[in-house]
């Protein structure tokens, strides 16, 4: 089948959307086309996947013309299956399936009623979140699959025959990281290093986890803490000054986005790695996160929420870390001083981990639900 990603938001080289959805669709012999938002020229293909470029949306008036751009060069690939990641997207394909037919897929990432009320005043998200529902379930009712990242997500579609499946964000089963560049085997040699992987910001506990350091400091002087990922909850710039003020910008190394590919090597470097999603809001309550896996993979103790239910739910399956309450930095900092001062503790946290990444939570075990679920699509 020919398949077409459409994407308002997820650029080229997403984690999801074309690291491990795409590249499986392609690697089980699908024609797959990505359309996504592009700095510049459209990449050349990678792993089977055709990219074809349209602007990034900066603002609720650019998203709106990426619905139509979506529409336009979508209709044009005359796909067999239009695969969609968030709202916007999914309006553009289901608009594409009554033109010209085709089938529809919703591979759902976040607690969209939530995150989409975000745009809105206070006063009004109970009423979108609510208006969202209903929105969600009609489109659910003229689209032939979705996909959930977790199993917390299947009451939003109570009651409807659409068909599902939870293909939840694993990672591909590969070794631990056994090659370590130079440069950061320098930089962290004989230092006991944290990481907080993905991204951060205010939402995610840049400032617990400040407050958490100064106290870390104290007891380890030479603590290292790596942030690898983009700030995307508050100021960085105000945060940076805090951390200056704090006497602490020798201690957290902010690296930003760095290569997919690149992500393990980091890890291998930490001997903690640190989730913070702040209560508050849904979307973290039923967080799936990433870096969870990532920690895991490279056996890497975590420290983590304990209101997160999914993420609750694998840690405590598989001994792997601490969940704590990450709205007291205290708390925090108590977690990662007894996983650094017990290494043996710690070690077995992360090769109970590593061990469920080999038996269960891996992309090669996701991989097969998604291609049932796209086999189940193909005419009979």
């Amino acid at each position: 089948m020919k398949v077409c990603i459409l994407n308002v938001l997820h650029e080229p080289f997403d984690k999801r959307v074309f690291q491990k959805v795409g590249r499986s669709l392609a690697g089980a012999g699908h024609e797959v086309v990505s359309i996504c938002p592009c700095t510049g020229a459209a990449p050349e293909p990678a792993a089977g996947v055709r990219f074809i470029a349209i602007p990034s949306a900066l603002s609720k008036k650019q998203r709106l013309r990426s619905v139509a751009r979506l529409i336009r060069l979508g209709r044009k690939e005359a796909a067999d299956v239009y695969l969609v990641p968030e709202p916007e997207s999914w309006v553009a394909a289901l608009i594409i399936k009554a033109l010209r037919g085709g089938k529809v897929v919703f591979d759902m990432h976040e607690h969209v009623p939530t995150e989409f009320a975000k745009f809105f005043p206070g006063a009004m998200q109970s009423f979108m979140t609510w208006l969202t529902r209903r929105f969600m379930r009609l489109f659910a009712r003229c689209t032939d699959c979705i996909i959930l990242t977790r199993q917390s997500f299947e009451g939003e579609w109570a009651g409807l025959r659409v068909p599902r499946v939870v293909v939840i964000n694993t990672n591909h089963l590969q070794p631990p990281c056994g090659a370590v560049p130079e440069e950061l085997r320098n930089e962290f040699a004989d230092k006991p290093v944290i990481i907080h992987q993905g991204q951060f910001g205010e939402a995610r506990g840049s400032y617990q986890l400040l407050e958490a350091l100064k106290i870390l400091v104290k007891e380890i002087p030479d603590l290292r803490c790596i942030v690898l990922g983009d700030y995307v909850s508050g100021s960085e710039a105000a945060y940076r000054d805090a951390v200056r003020d704090a006497g602490l910008d020798h201690c957290i190394r902010f690296l930003g986005a760095v290569p997919y590919d690149a992500v393990p090597a980091y890890i291998a470097v930490a001997k903690v790695g640190l989730i913070l999603f702040q209560p508050g809001l849904l979307n973290h309550t039923l967080a799936m996160p990433h870096k969870l896996f990532d920690y895991m993979r490279e056996g890497r103790p975590v420290v983590a929420p304990d209101f997160a239910v999914e993420v609750a739910h694998i840690m405590n399956e598989s001994d792997c870390g601490i969940l704590v309450d990450v709205s007291n930095p205290n708390a925090i900092a108590q977690a990662v001083l007894k996983l650094l001062r017990d290494p043996a503790e710690a070690a077995r946290l992360g090769e109970n981990g590593r061990r469920m990444i080999e038996q269960k939570y891996n992309w090669q075990e996701e991989e097969k639900r998604l291609l049932a679920a796209f086999a189940s699509l193909e005419p009979r």
